[in-house]
């Protein structure tokens, strides 16, 4: 009995490690699994972010670019209505009842300077706004010449800035043009400053009115076609003869019209 303990006892036993080295590896095993997953995930994932970012991307431009062409629609339809509103809404510049305004001319010259035509600019852009204002033109020379032949110079000179006038746009019953010649004139010595002064067309722009200044229109002429009245007799004598009254010709210098003293 005691041989048969010894020997049991004496048999060599071997751990048991086989276990436990499975567990190591499929610890490994998923922990490669785990790392390669991680790596597909992060792939995955970053291609996602390109491709959202590219429609984000593409989505902000067309957004932008749709925006930027509303507000520039936007703004040419509120400039239009802006300049619409300046145009309509602009003051008329208030005036004096009378405005007196000198345009002057060279030597024996009826044509305007280019300053005379500025002027002119400015006083016709002022008489479209204040369609009850006319205009009265004075030509006027200096003392240079003789009084006819200034005369007509300053009714030519007159008529150059009624033209003018009327060119840009003023209608030709508000103005009437009149010539004084050296009549008037501002100075009367021989100096060349004295004599420009007098080389002149003076504009009185006064306000009168559209009704006083557009002539009445002309009653009709009626024109009788009657034989009796041509051939009416004004008189019937006695015997029943016609006599007429014939007035003289004007054409006859011998005919002329007396008056009766009473004899």
């Amino acid at each position: 009995m005691q041989h048969s303990g010894s020997q049991i006892s004496s048999v060599n036993t071997a751990p048991t490690v086989g276990p436990q080295r499975d567990t190591k590896e499929v610890i490994v095993l998923g922990a490669v699994v785990l790392f390669l997953g991680g790596l597909l995930a992060a792939a995955w994932f970053y291609s996602q972010s390109s491709d959202e970012g590219k429609i984000t991307t593409a989505t902000v431009d067309k957004i932008e670019n749709t925006t930027v062409s509303d507000l520039l629609r936007k703004t040419t339809v509120v400039s239009q209505a802006q300049a619409s509103a300046i145009q309509i809404t602009t003051p008329v510049v208030s005036i004096a009842d009378i405005v007196h305004t000198d345009i002057y001319f060279e030597v024996g010259r009826k044509g305007l300077t280019d300053e005379g035509r500025a002027q002119l600019t400015t006083q016709a852009d002022m008489l479209k706004q204040h369609e009850d204002y006319g205009v009265l033109i004075q030509g006027y020379t200096d003392q240079q010449g003789s009084a006819s032949y200034n005369k007509q110079l300053g009714l030519k000179r007159a008529e150059t800035v009624k033209v003018e006038l009327i060119n840009a746009g003023i209608a030709e019953h508000r103005i009437k043009a009149v010539s004084l010649g050296e009549e008037s004139v501002l100075c009367v010595d021989a100096s060349d400053i004295c004599r420009h002064m007098n080389r002149r067309v003076h504009l009185e722009i006064r306000k009168i009115g559209q009704e006083h200044m557009m002539l009445p229109p002309a009653p009709p002429t009626i024109f009788e076609t009657s034989d009796s009245f041509i051939d009416s007799p004004s008189t019937m004598g006695d015997g029943g003869s016609t006599t007429e009254n014939v007035l003289p010709s004007p054409s006859d210098p011998d005919a002329t019209l007396e008056s009766v003293s009473g004899s």
